[in-house]
């Protein structure tokens, strides 16, 4: 009988740990050298390059009664990418050095682990290009649920990852994208990403009564809130 074995690359066959943050108290992170993790049968094992930053990580990071500390090496990190760089007995499809993006929980740190089916492969195109492939997936959903038409006045409340690739979409699909955002880069971001008009996020009353203008007295079809709050 075949004895199955993980695959991992010769380079970094010896190492035993890595460097990850720490979220030791609100507020407080460190940089500690923690065991390595080893892929389970599921799992790919990947070098990271990079990791976005959630707004989910902020109620941790500023601090809850209900949050305890310190958390664990890595989290809160869930936006990565980086190589493939060991591989479990059970995984198909992937291969030592191949370049992924990936959904996992520890990703602040120098390696991460995380089932296949919460890996993807990036095309040679994105090559040295950061690639959070999480958030992207997320707007993906959040515009194919809105079921967006052509035609359609749509609005987008909060520009940031998400509601700048919204906007791109809604625009891309037919549909007249209003940006509504507070600070003036994120409005000037939503213009390049094709909003047909950009509101300033700072009267509520005022801004009801520009977009009733702007559609002529119908407002809009479809809301996206993207403030995250």
């Amino acid at each position: 009988m075949t004895q199955a074995v993980a695959i991992s690359h010769p380079k970094i066959a010896k190492l035993s740990t890595m460097r990850a943050a720490v979220v030791t108290s609100p507020g407080h992170v460190e940089v500690r050298d923690v065991p390595l993790p080893r892929p389970r049968a599921n799992e790919v094992r990947v070098k990271i390059e990079g990791c976005g930053v959630c707004a989910s990580n902020i109620p941790p990071w500023e601090g809850r009664e209900w949050f305890r500390y310190p958390l664990a090496p890595g989290q809160l990190g869930h936006e990565a990418w980086g190589h493939v760089d060991e591989i479990g007995t059970d995984v198909f499809g992937f291969n030592v050095g191949d370049r992924v993006a990936m959904l996992s929980e520890k990703a602040y740190a120098e390696y991460d682990t995380a089932p296949q089916t919460s890996v993807v492969s990036l095309p040679q195109s994105l090559n040295g290009v950061p690639f959070p492939a999480e958030p992207l997936g997320c707007a993906i959903n959040v515009f194919q649920r809105s079921d967006i038409k052509a035609g359609q006045t749509v609005a987008i409340i909060g520009i940031g990852f998400l509601g700048a690739i919204l906007t791109q979409l809604v625009e891309d699909a037919g549909a007249c994208a209003i940006a509504i955002a507070r600070r003036p880069f994120a409005q000037e971001v939503a213009r390049r990403a094709g909003a047909a008009h950009a509101i300033s996020m700072d009267d509520h009353w005022r801004i009801i009564e520009q977009v009733r203008q702007l559609t002529g007295g119908r407002f809009c079809d479809v809301v996206m809130e993207a403030v995250g709050k």
